[in-house]
């Protein structure tokens, strides 16, 4: 890779909406290999779900599972913000390495992420709108 930068065959920049897109594809791919279920085969070697009163509340947790390397790597698919460094450090090569073969899957990523926003905005919309109306109580919390 140095000696792509030092040939000027490796980019140096990126620009703000490829910033914007490969930033919506981390965090889709991020939410996929971290807690989406079908990841779920990924993680199960690794990963033990437990259940904790919080507040009041059954909450799962994930953790690492067993030992040394294992409870690492379990420890690591466990936590969002851990498999996000690494999925947007990836990203990020592959940007710079591999333009034209990586595009296309970051563009398809950030396209998801933004359906995945847009769902979850509107879910919250109709929760507000149904208390508003008074047709549902809100949930109990801390």
């Amino acid at each position: 890779m140095a000696a792509l930068y030092f040939l000027g065959r490796l980019p140096t920049n990126i620009g703000p909406f490829d910033l914007v897109l490969l930033g919506l594809a981390a965090a889709r791919l991020t939410d996929i290999i971290s807690t989406d279920q079908i990841m779920e085969w990924l993680r199960r070697p690794f990963v033990k779900m437990e259940t904790t009163e919080i507040a009041e509340r059954e909450v799962e947790t994930r953790t690492g599972r067993g030992r040394g390397l294992k409870k690492v790597i379990g420890d690591l698919l466990s936590c969002p913000w851990c498999v996000g460094v690494w999925v947007a450090a990836s990203l990020t090569y592959a940007y710079f390495l591999l333009p034209a073969v990586i595009w296309v899957f970051i563009l398809i990523m950030a396209i998801a992420e933004i359906g995945s926003l847009l769902q979850t905005l509107s879910t919250i919309m109709v929760s507000i709108e149904k208390y508003c109306r008074g047709l549902e109580a809100p949930e109990k919390g801390p």
